[in-house]
């Protein structure tokens, strides 16, 4: 039987119509995880000391060549996503980088204990300096304990004075109501933005800028690559849109994303996918927003998604994140995502992996856990002791009524969206059982 006959030319020829008004969006169901094994070329990052889209001194938004929405509603995958940071080296850190690792190896290896014996083969040595430097004296290791690990002496914090920094503001005065965005803070210097603008909260990068794998171009940036691998990713919906200039009322989804990212054959993630959002309650989050001079806005909403390394699962979590973003002439969106961490969830998911799943929701196997966080420690430059004690200095969110400390640290991401199908039903695809396998 024909197509004509089957479906009639009418709606052939309308299929055809609206294919052409938003580009192809074919197979974007039946895509393989597993073919998925390259990153990509990540489009080149805004230029430190760019201004921050949607501050006062920011540029206009620019007039949308591609308009998205189609009876006031779109969706968004996300593209690109890193940490917001400010500027590297000596502008930031003016009393020198954290030493880490490295820094502790060099001294044990000048130490009386750190000797090496008579006829000691290079392995023997090594493993009995990694014991020496990763473990209590009682054989615990520090990763995973990281509270028991002694105070980390070459770790710096960001000193430097009137820095600009990516990100916005997330406990200042909120402009509609005339209170306090997050009430519950404890006092900490806030940052001068990108393009001048005062009040930027990121003690993230106040925590993490002097150590040499957070730099701007570091690895520990570098953690999308796993989402171009189709191990996890983040979708948006923008619902009663009348005005992509200003509308005082739209409605806001971010979830977690259940199909891989669609990618082009030079790896680039396609426009207008279909994509179908995390079936788990708990990586949906939806909210109310606005549109003022192209900027979206919206109130404070706990998100959460995945975060894949090393075939380990843990989530990432923001609570009373917001968005900031500018719609792009190619019909997307960028600008930042930010809120704050909760300092055991930081640390669990960028360096120690305590509480990392397997492909089953397990606990993962502690020797895959260890090695993954030692690793990491020695290759970005940091001490998993240090690390959490940092975590806690800089916690600025969430004040604990009881100890009067807080609980969470600010945590701003940059992020790009391209213009996406996002739909609520599960998506089923064709190559979903070698998937599995």
């Amino acid at each position: 039987m024909s197509l004509s006959a089957k479906y009639g030319k009418k709606r052939i020829a309308a299929g055809f119509a609206l294919l052409g008004s938003v580009g192809l969006a074919i197979g974007g169901l039946s895509v393989d995880r597993s073919a998925q094994a390259a990153a990509p070329a990540p489009a080149s990052s805004p230029a430190p000391g760019s201004p921050a889209p949607g501050s006062p001194a920011a540029p206009a938004a620019p007039l949308l060549q591609t308009n998205p929405f189609h009876s006031g509603e779109s969706g968004f995958v996300v593209t690109e996503i890193r940490y917001a940071l400010g500027p590297d080296g000596k502008e930031a850190c003016p009393a020198g980088m954290s030493g880490g690792m490295r820094s502790l190896m060099e001294a044990y290896a000048k130490s009386p204990a750190g000797q090496r014996l008579p006829d000691e083969a290079d392995r023997a040595y090594q493993g009995r300096m990694q014991r020496a430097l990763n473990n209590t004296p009682d054989g615990k290791n520090i990763c995973m304990n990281p509270q028991l690990g002694a105070e980390d002496p070459t770790w710096r914090m960001v000193s430097g004075r009137n820095i600009k920094v990516e990100g916005i503001d997330l406990d200042g005065v909120d402009p509609r109501t005339g209170k306090r965005q997050q009430a519950d803070t404890c006092t900490h210097e806030e940052f001068q933005g990108t393009a001048g603008e005062r009040g930027v909260d990121n003690q993230l990068f106040r925590m993490i800028g002097c150590t040499t794998g957070f730099q701007a171009s570091g690895m520990g940036n570098g953690w999308q690559t796993e989402m171009y691998t189709g191990s996890w990713g983040i979708v948006m919906s923008v619902r009663g849109v009348d005005n992509t200039q200003n509308d005082p009322d739209v409605q806001v989804g971010i979830y977690a994303n259940a199909d891989p990212l669609q990618l082009s054959a030079d790896r680039r993630a396609l426009p207008f996918a279909t994509y179908a959002v995390d079936q788990d309650a708990h990586y949906r989050a939806e909210t109310h927003g606005r549109i003022v001079n192209g900027v979206l806005t919206i109130d404070p909403i706990d998100v959460r998604f995945h975060n894949f390394v090393n075939s380990m699962n843990e989530d990432r979590v923001l609570r009373a994140a917001r968005l900031r973003l500018t719609f792009t002439a190619d019909g997307g969106m960028e600008g930042y995502l930010a809120g704050y961490t909760p300092v055991e969830d930081m640390y669990d998911v960028q360096f120690g992996a305590r509480k990392s799943r397997d492909a089953k929701g397990q606990l993962a196997p502690e020797r895959l856990r260890i090695g993954t966080s030692v690793g990491r420690a020695g290759a970005l430059g940091y001490t998993c002791n240090g690390a959490y004690r940092a975590l806690l200095q800089a916690a600025d969110g969430h004040r604990d009524p009881a100890t009067g400390r807080c609980t969470s640290i600010s945590t701003q991401y940059r992020i790009r969206l391209a213009p996406a199908f996002v739909v609520k039903v599960p998506t089923k695809s064709l190559n979903a059982p070698l998937a599995v396998r």
